[in-house]
């Protein structure tokens, strides 16, 4: 992997609801004084509206790499980095839904098994939740190309595109609701992207408890290696 870009081109994107996890603070605040600027953003009752103005506005702030964390999810700054090395269009890392065993994600079809921790490493993925996605400038172009997005709310004197705009795709069955991260995904893939994920990097959403890779496979133990095997049940 080689060196990210000055850390001054990255903008760190933080949707918050209710507040911001403690664990999480501390990494953000580490982040902010490796040079990053981080935005926390409250008030947005509507996360797929937030999330577009939040894009919106750091793009016409001329960033060209846009870093999202929930304020749910704990992580090491230097994963950061990690993902940013990589120098992929969208990269993320994987972590666990609250309360069920399950993940965030949606692995493509074809995916028999995952390996996370020391043994990880890069895996197309179909769908990311967003509590850890680094994305480039040329991904928020592209869906604007291939998706033909209008400019939406300049009457109310903000410009604003709706790349996180809910969606409606058919599935194997009939159809299925896309919420705002898959939505997201989804013309990223339309628009020729693939996503990808680091499945080295250990992330923490924290509910009750901090969830890890293990809750979403077995009853919960703690390991440095890790491998979820896929079944038609779960995982997609």
């Amino acid at each position: 992997m080689s060196q990210p870009a000055s850390n001054e081109s990255c903008v760190i994107l933080v949707p918050v609801g209710n507040r911001i996890e403690p664990a999480c603070e501390a990494a953000l605040r580490e982040l902010e004084r490796r040079g990053y600027t981080v935005q926390r953003v409250h008030g947005f009752s509507a996360i797929d509206q937030g999330r577009n103005v939040m894009a919106t506005r750091a793009l016409d702030g001329g960033f060209e790499e846009l870093m999202w964390i929930d304020s749910d999810v704990a992580f090491h700054p230097q994963d950061v980095e990690r993902l940013r090395r990589h120098e992929l269009p969208l990269c993320c890392g994987i972590y666990p839904k609250k309360g069920q065993r399950a993940f965030a994600f949606n692995f493509l079809p074809e995916t028999q098994s995952v390996r996370f921790g020391e043994h990880g490493g890069l895996l197309r993925i179909e769908r990311a939740g967003m509590g850890f996605v680094h994305t480039r400038r040329a991904v928020y172009e592209r869906i604007v190309e291939a998706c033909s997005l209008p400019v939406c709310n300049e009457i109310y004197g903000e410009r604003m595109l709706p790349f996180f705009q809910p969606m409606i795709v058919p599935d194997a069955v009939g159809h299925s609701y896309l919420p705002e991260d898959f939505a997201f995904c989804e013309r990223a893939r339309q628009a020729g992207i693939e996503i990808v994920a680091d499945t080295s990097i250990r992330l923490w959403h924290i509910g009750n408890y901090p969830y890890g890779w293990e809750d979403a496979g077995r009853e919960v133990q703690r390991f440095t290696d890790f491998t979820f095997h896929i079944t038609p049940e779960r995982g997609r």
